[in-house]
């Protein structure tokens, strides 16, 4: 049972006044309008993605060359820093040169012996027609 002190919300009941911020109840005609509407907004959305998904895959098309660009270009940085490195090294260290140049020109000092290893993998068709072995010379003083 309701305390017959309390009256406030009866009294905003009677009150139209106090009512009158409250919409009616739309009927079935406004509720097809808002509905036929939203459907509209839908259409239209997706019209004008349809319109603009051509664009939309060339950019998509376009990121991945990008990607790839940067990739190879990467690559080739690194690259060029390595050859930075050895043409430095080359220039500076005496020992390196001299490493370097015995092992392209297959020369050995007197004593000392130069082990090959080749594997399958690294070996093209021009050196499989080569002969395995190489001839090692040794460095004339």
């Amino acid at each position: 049972m309701r305390d017959p002190e309390f009256h406030e919300f009866d009294r905003d009941r009677l009150d139209h006044a106090a009512m009158a911020w409250v919409p009616p109840k739309p009927d079935i005609w406004q509720r097809l309008s808002r509905l036929a509407e939203v459907v509209l907004y839908i259409l239209l959305i997706a019209g004008v993605l349809r319109i603009f998904q051509p664009e939309i895959e060339k950019q998509r098309q376009l990121n991945g060359d990008l990607s790839q660009i940067l990739e190879v270009k990467a690559d080739r940085e690194a690259r060029v820093a390595e050859l930075r490195q050895e043409y430095e090294l080359l220039k500076t260290d005496r020992e390196y040169l001299e490493t370097v140049a015995r092992d392209r020109l297959d020369k050995a000092r007197d004593g000392e012996y130069i082990v090959r290893i080749e594997r399958e993998a690294e070996t093209t068709e021009v050196e499989e027609s080569a002969p395995p072995t190489r001839a090692i010379r040794p460095i004339e003083p």
